[in-house]
């Protein structure tokens, strides 16, 4: 799971519902490229139970993913305070969840190809796959109880 108290998806586009995968087999998830992401206050942890470790960054810190061309996220489930829609107006009720099975209207717009997309206290849940180089600003590493 990745907790971050700020995403930014900088000229992002949503790819559509996929399937991906797995080591334990395959699953629907969302998919978006993007130019890069920047993670606000990053906390990512990885595994279950005894075999769970722990990514957090330093406080008031900002960790990037980039790739060569562009960065693909696929996850299952994004929640968070929608708070900037690259200039589009912003939907009445601002806190969001986005599944392969809720998409809501303005994640995809014809006639806006890319965009950039900012969440606040956003929650990644099921991530299968992130590609590019993640920058990390002063981590720590621990195994989580």
């Amino acid at each position: 799971m990745l907790r971050a108290d700020r995403l930014v998806l900088h000229g992002s586009a949503f790819r559509g519902v996929v399937t991906v995968r797995t080591a334990a087999g395959s699953t629907r998830a969302l998919k978006f490229t993007a130019r890069s992401l920047d993670f606000g206050d990053l906390d990512l942890t990885a595994g279950r139970g005894r075999a769970a470790m722990r990514l957090r960054t330093k406080p008031a810190s900002t960790s990037t993913v980039k790739g060569k061309d562009v960065v693909t996220l696929y996850t299952q489930k994004l929640s968070g305070t929608l708070v900037g829609l690259g200039g589009a107006p912003l939907p009445a009720d601002r806190s969001v969840t986005v599944t392969p099975d809720t998409l809501p209207p303005w994640l995809s717009h014809p006639a806006v190809p890319t965009r950039t997309i900012t969440f606040e206290n956003v929650t990644v849940s099921q991530v299968a796959q992130l590609s590019g180089d993640l920058s990390i600003a002063g981590p720590a590493l621990s195994a989580r109880p």
